[in-house]
């Protein structure tokens, strides 16, 4: 049994690669091949699963529609990627028996166009907690695919009310969230920790990270920072960007799920980072960076995606400040968006959930 994997970017990645993973526990001589749109793989190859091409992302990063500022840079950046990736996939169509989607409606047509076979669509890109799909999606998922499994509840009903065969088996972003034991604070301190973002913008909205953690400095001095970077983050070069507090925060690879449970509060730059900080119990403070990841507008749907848990505010350092002493000190108030973030956020085994349904599915008309 041959399986093909499609996904759009970095957290889309993260999705493929643990459903390739939960599919080789249930057959072990299943041959996966991912085919990243825009990145290189890193999350697939983490777990031993082929990569197949692959491709810088855009100027945006990924995020073509969300800012204008990048939009003619994107389109000059990737006008014939769709051409190649196609010409790409083509070469793998006649040893294909399955194909998996994970991303967006245009994703799942470059899918079909090039393997003239219906999809296992996972549709994290959209949610009916920000707007409801298009007619035109819809019709694109009732032709090509055979499932679809969405990020939310309410997405999969939404969906089933356009005639959609769609079902959510859990958000596989949130799995595999596992402590890496480097990172063992002093007991007792009241920690925040910061996401600056895994993009190129990760050095410069660590700059206005720092300009909050300052106002926090100025109005408490029990507080203790620490920053997970991602591993496309250069620990050096974003310690440099703010000089002033390199000595008074506390910088650390592969640490993420430590810090984040180790937190009080977290002040997020990042899209996955922020979902997967509120299903480890930990509220997001945001605000408006630098990129297109951080644009107000996105923040916006963001905030609707995550609920109360997400706490998005202007970018003023003072104020910023206060309501993040605001809400540390009001115990009450804390623990509640600590329910409410982990309940937005749902419970972990998408990925075991969607590789079974695929994997019974198929091995049921293959018996046929």
């Amino acid at each position: 049994m041959n399986a093909a994997v499609l996904s759009n970017s970095y957290g889309e990645d993260i999705c493929g690669a643990l459903i390739s993973k939960e599919l080789k526990c249930f057959d072990k001589d299943i041959k996966i091949r991912a085919f990243p749109l825009i990145s290189f793989g890193k999350e697939y190859k983490k777990r031993n699963i082929k990569v197949i091409g692959g491709h810088p992302p855009p100027p945006s990063g990924g995020f073509l529609f969300k800012s204008a500022k990048f939009f003619f840079k994107d389109i000059a950046a990737t006008f014939f990627l769709p051409f190649s990736y196609i010409n790409n996939l083509r070469k793998f169509r006649e040893n294909t028996d399955i194909l998996i989607v994970v991303g967006d409606t245009p994703l799942l047509l470059l899918g079909y166009l090039s393997f003239r076979k219906k999809a296992y669509f996972l549709e994290i890109c959209k949610s009916g907690y920000i707007s409801p799909h298009f007619a035109a999606e819809r019709f694109f998922m009732r032709k090509f695919t055979n499932m679809v499994f969405t990020h939310d509840k309410i997405t999969a009903e939404d969906l089933k009310k356009g005639g959609v065969d769609a079902r959510f088996f859990g958000n596989p972003m949130i799995d595999d969230l596992r402590e890496e034991g480097r990172y063992s604070p002093l007991q007792g301190n009241t920690i925040i920790g910061l996401l600056p973002g895994s993009r190129k913008e990760a050095y410069q909205n660590m700059k206005r990270i720092a300009e909050v953690v300052k106002e926090i400095f100025a109005r408490k001095n029990n507080f203790c920072f620490a920053v997970a970077l991602s591993d496309t983050v250069d620990k050096s070069k974003i310690a440099e960007a703010v000089p002033e507090l390199r000595r008074k925060i506390d910088f650390f690879h592969g640490s993420f799920v430590e810090i984040i449970k180790n937190s009080k509060l977290v002040i997020s730059m990042g899209g996955t980072a922020s979902e997967q900080a509120l299903y480890l119990g930990t509220p997001v403070v945001s605000f408006p960076g630098t990129g297109a990841q951080n644009t107000k507008n996105r923040l916006k749907g963001q905030k609707k995606l995550l609920g109360d848990a997400f706490v998005l505010l202007e970018y003023k350092p003072e104020k910023i400040a206060d309501k993040i002493i605001e809400i540390i000190e009001n115990t009450t108030f804390l623990e509640e968006l600590k329910i409410r973030g982990k309940k937005r956020a749902g419970k972990p085994g998408g990925a075991g959930k969607i590789a079974d349904y695929i994997y019974t599915r198929e091995k049921q008309q293959s018996a046929q």
